[in-house]
């Protein structure tokens, strides 16, 4: 059996697709889209949720195809953002 190559897996289908408008998803996709990014401390907190549970829906969001930029800072925390081109 040759494989379609037309035919997206369900992984394929899942990464272009955006989060529902209005969730808390969306949102974190609007926090990390912003020029500034956000800290996952600041992140958190605008969601109302955890550091490891926000930490943990942007690796979903990376599941989903979304590429999330970490940015080191010296004595501060990093500043995450989504890359613009992505």
């Amino acid at each position: 059996m040759t494989p379609n190559p037309t035919k997206q897996s369900s992984s394929e289908t899942a990464a272009l697709a955006p989060p529902r408008e209005g969730t808390k998803q969306a949102k974190l996709v609007g926090l990390l889209s912003r020029k500034s990014g956000v800290t996952l401390e600041k992140a958190a907190e605008a969601l109302g949720w955890q550091t490891h549970t926000t930490s943990a829906t942007m690796t979903g969001l990376r599941k989903r195809g979304y590429v999330i930029d970490r940015e080191p800072r010296d004595g501060k925390p990093s500043l995450y953002r989504i890359k613009p081109d992505a």
